[in-house]
């Protein structure tokens, strides 16, 4: 829901201006951070933390699967338009031979601050920029363009893919707190001439607890675990309705969640050349 796809995260604006940086050596929560400027300021840890344990719900299993639903057509569009129009940028791309992702939202657009009622002027936008953006990765991708039967069908389902209701839905399952922080989503595309596979990778950060919770801004909230999820093939002629999601969750070090998601590239590269989703870590 339009709800659901707004927790976890906000829609700050970074500002533009550079200011002058001031290094703070502070404790929260028995660690030890240093905060570098004043607006903006990310909280990184700067020498070993005590180590979390896993979830005790998935201390025995952080690989797995779980089963899940795609939202309904026009819930999944609002859902997609809100996060597409971000100040930040979320959704990214990735293909064969590629060495980094590439950003599939425009640079700029209708700020998140005026698109509240998600009107249907504005959703068709988002699909419209949407699918010009991934016409131009596939194309780079794979030499040529997409065939229009393929096309039509990864945008419709990646758009329903990209929402916060898969991660929310995962931290329920599982019994961790409803909340999924800086959310980041990744079409993951592989083929040999043509895309033949697409499943969409949905990172974000986790809690069992409140005290696991760093961060004093919402957007840069995050804990020490990070889940993937990874979605079916959505270019597969397989019934949508069997929505069965990939979920690894990790600890990690990090003050963001793209930090994370860097932090998998190699081994995301290596699913794309092998079509073997199961050396993902």
């Amino acid at each position: 829901s339009p709800q659901a796809a707004g927790r976890g995260f906000s829609w700050g604006r970074v500002p533009s201006t550079a200011r002058p940086i001031r290094i703070r050596i502070g404790r929260q929560d028995g660690r030890r951070f240093a905060c570098m400027g004043c607006a903006g300021c990310k909280v990184r840890q700067v020498d070993a933390a005590v180590k979390e344990p896993l979830p005790a719900s998935l201390a025995k299993a952080p690989r797995g699967r779980f089963g899940g639903a795609l939202p309904r057509l026009e819930e999944g569009r609002r859902d997609f338009a809100r996060i597409f129009f971000a100040d930040q940028r979320k959704i990214f791309f990735l293909g064969p031979n590629m060495t980094s992702m590439m950003p599939l939202q425009p640079t700029g657009g209708p700020s998140s601050a005026h698109i509240g009622d998600l009107n249907e002027q504005v959703v068709d936008k988002a699909e419209t920029l949407f699918r010009e953006s991934l016409v131009k990765q596939l194309e780079q991708a794979f030499g040529g363009p997409p065939k229009e039967e393929l096309l039509h069908m990864l945008v419709k389902r990646a758009m329903a893919a990209t929402t916060v209701n898969v991660g929310i839905d995962f931290a329920t399952t599982m019994q961790l707190m409803p909340t999924f922080l800086q959310p980041l989503f990744l079409l993951v595309v592989r083929g040999d001439g043509a895309a033949q596979e697409a499943r969409a990778a949905t990172y974000g950060f986790v809690a069992e607890q409140p005290s696991q919770i760093l961060g004093d801004r919402p957007e840069s909230k995050r804990t020490p675990f990070c889940v993937r999820l990874l979605s079916p093939n959505l270019v597969s002629d397989a019934d949508t309705k069997q929505w069965e999601v990939e979920y690894s969750l990790r600890e990690v070090r990090t003050a963001t969640i793209r930090q994370a998601v860097e932090a998998d590239l190699e081994a995301l590269r290596k699913s794309v050349a092998t079509g073997r989703w199961d050396d993902l870590s």
